[in-house]
């Protein structure tokens, strides 16, 4: 915890902070940690600027093979704590340096903002081993980049810069601040916690939108706008 913003940390920089099978439960329960915090930003990002994450932990991948139950743990291990990301009710941001890969690009994807360091690249390269892709993690690449763009990434396996990935649109903004994104996270930590969770539950179309908006003028977090605005001061607002 720093304040108003809960940041969750990838450290296993010794495998590129690739996450073995077993380490998505504990992804999933530190998320779910932060999501019931005092904070109001969710930040994803890696102890190591050499690597984001470098997706799942590939020496795990051989045992696969012979053991099918081990196949369903996998899977639903990843996609409950990608899930479990996406379905945050506070805004999530992915931090990005270093190599971002595989089920690296599904976690930043997860995240509604991707900010990334100029030297950050990515690739989802099922292909070069002969397996698939998480269908909702499909999903959200089209959404983020469109049809052609994610076929080509996906079918071609090519490693992208960050200016490409950007032009594309899979990481909204690169920065070259010396703490990356650092703006952008005190711009959304100072907002208002009421209207940081009504607007995202509004983007993702969620029910009771509509109270919410009416509710909104009734909240505390809107007399301490309204006041700051009318006094010319910045806001200050509660937990």
């Amino acid at each position: 915890m720093d304040g108003p913003v809960a940041r969750v940390v990838i450290d296993r920089g010794e495998k590129r902070n690739a996450i073995p099978i077993g380490c998505w439960n504990a992804l999933e329960k530190l998320v779910g940690e932060a999501a019931n915090s005092e904070a109001r930003l969710i930040v994803i990002t890696s102890a190591d600027p050499i690597s984001f994450c470098a997706g799942a932990d590939l020496s795990e991948l051989p045992a696969l093979v012979d053991d099918v139950k081990k196949r369903h743990i996998f899977r639903g291990a990843m996609n409950s704590a990608l899930a479990r990301v996406r379905a945050v009710t506070k805004p999530t941001l992915a931090l990005i340096e270093g190599g971002c890969f595989g089920a690296g690009v599904s976690l930043a994807m997860a995240c509604d903002i991707r900010i990334a360091s100029p030297r950050s690249s990515y690739a989802i390269t099922p292909a070069r081993f002969g397996i698939s892709y998480p269908q909702p993690d499909l999903s959200r690449l089209a959404e983020l980049v469109g049809p052609g763009q994610a076929a080509r990434l996906l079918y071609g396996a090519e490693t992208i810069d960050a200016a490409e990935a950007h032009r594309i649109g899979l990481i909204e903004i690169v920065s070259t601040e010396p703490r990356i994104g650092a703006d952008m996270i005190d711009r959304i930590a100072g907002n208002a916690p009421y209207s940081l969770c009504a607007l995202k539950a509004t983007l993702a179309g969620r029910f009771g939108v509509d109270k919410r908006f009416d509710d909104a003028f009734a909240s505390p977090d809107f007399a301490e706008g309204w006041q700051a605005f009318r006094s010319g001061r910045k806001p200050s607002f509660g937990g």
